[in-house]
């Protein structure tokens, strides 16, 4: 068992509140880390980690039959939760395993692309991806996938000037200050609620839906029961309203919108072939454009508490980011270095917000752009203004987006045509 899985079933099995563990809540903690893993190792490891945790556990003890009743109940709760995974009611990844030639064909296509320009900051890109130990990446890797990512140890090698030089698209997206206007609106909004401690001012909601979006007054966001609040009851009341919102009134209309139940992506479907099923994000942005549907951004949350690996985590992101990049390159070529794909992470408390952007080169560099709390609650003025600050960025990003796909370029043979990076998934 991997370090990484052993600690996760060891803070599940100790930490979690005592009804939420059930075989089959434990099989799913397995199966999210390892969804290739077989039924028998499956077994052995649910074992060992019982065995390990009820150690430290009063004998007789509540939690100690609760762990109890895991494996006599395995069989049963196996066969559940694969087919809930085969209707698509649980998230568990199920792509073909990992390629190692793929990712070497890729370190070699990514190579060329970087050899071919002659400014220092792409030969030094060149020399650091030709240093990596193709052998130590996986497909959690964004290079083994042809991206580039702003934190990995490649832009991490490279001179300060020249790691400038690559997050000048970042400088470019992102304000230096939010307007006085923004930060004044903030600062009024908060000291009404102060006032008032009723309900939220209407100017600042989207629909005039007090009941629905004022999370400053609902209990369920409190203190006392935020840590049992589901992630469907986050995402419904919270962060669809709150996206809903800083996306109103854009320019295109009836043209696009956005799915919230777990809608499966188009782009993910057709990289994984004919028949397959594809990934399935907690929020797909959607332009529509001659017919065809582009998935412009992507959305993966959290509930309100969640793990520090959840937190960490956002493998799926850059992967949904580089699947919406080729769907859109086998049909537009988009102004390079200008279009670029939305990851929008809500973990826990915090909202994330990155992009995928193809430069000059051919080459995709993935950017971590901003990062917020969300207000879940009552909160200082500075805290909104961060909040509305990243919906804003999000907004202005898109807006680009909708203006430059219409006008890209058809590839006119079918040689011309995007071929999908992502590296298979183990």
């Amino acid at each position: 068992m991997s370090n990484n899985l052993h600690t996760k079933l060891y803070n599940f099995l100790s930490t979690v509140e005592e009804e939420a563990i059930t075989t089959g809540s434990v099989i799913y903690q397995v199966m999210e880390e390892d969804p290739r893993i077989s039924k028998n190792d499956l077994k052995n490891i649910i074992e060992y980690a019982v065995t390990y945790v009820n150690q430290q556990n009063t004998r007789g003890s509540s939690r100690y039959m609760t762990l109890l009743e895991i494996l006599p109940e395995f069989d049963v709760s196996y066969k559940a939760v694969n087919s809930l995974r085969v209707i698509g009611a649980v998230k568990i990844n199920d792509e073909e395993p990992l390629s190692s030639d793929q990712i070497r064909s890729n370190i070699n296509k990514l190579k060329s692309k970087l050899k071919k320009i002659t400014n220092t900051l792409y030969q030094c890109l060149f020399s650091a991806v030709s240093n990596i130990p193709i052998s130590k990446l996986t497909w959690k890797d964004p290079l083994g996938s042809q991206v580039i990512s702003d934190r990995s140890d490649v832009v991490k090698s490279l001179p300060k000037h020249l790691q400038d030089s690559f997050m000048k698209p970042v400088r470019e997206m992102v304000p230096q200050s939010l307007p006085p206007i923004i930060e004044n609106t903030c600062d009024e909004f908060v000291k009404k609620f102060v006032t008032h401690n009723k309900r939220l001012p209407q100017a600042l909601l989207h629909d005039g839906n007090v009941e629905r979006s004022n999370s400053w007054n609902n209990p369920a966001f409190g203190p006392e029961h935020a840590e049992s609040l589901n992630e469907g009851t986050y995402v419904t009341n919270m962060i669809v309203p709150a996206l809903q919102a800083s996306l109103k009134n854009l320019p295109y209309g009836k043209t696009c919108y956005i799915t919230t139940f777990e809608r499966q992506s188009i782009a993910s479907a057709d990289r994984r072939g004919e028949g397959q099923s594809g990934r399935r994000p907690d929020i797909i942005f959607i332009m529509k454009d001659k017919n065809k549907k582009y998935e412009l951004m992507y959305s993966e949350c959290s509930r309100l508490f969640c793990s520090p690996q959840k937190i960490e985590d956002d493998v799926k992101l850059w992967r949904e980011t580089n699947d919406g990049m080729y769907w859109v390159y086998k049909s537009r070529r988009p102004e390079k270095d200008q279009f670029r794909i939305i990851g929008l992470q809500v973990a826990g408390s915090l909202l994330r917000l990155s992009v995928l952007i193809r430069d000059g080169a051919n080459v995709d560099r993935y950017y971590h752009l901003h990062e917020s709390k969300i207000p879940v609650q009552y909160s200082d003025s500075a805290i909104v203004a961060k909040f509305i600050e990243t919906l804003l960025i999000t907004r202005n990003i898109l807006i680009v987006n909708m203006s430059l796909l219409p006008h890209g370029s058809i590839p006119k043979l079918e040689r011309q045509k995007e071929a999908s990076s992502t590296v298979d998934s183990e």
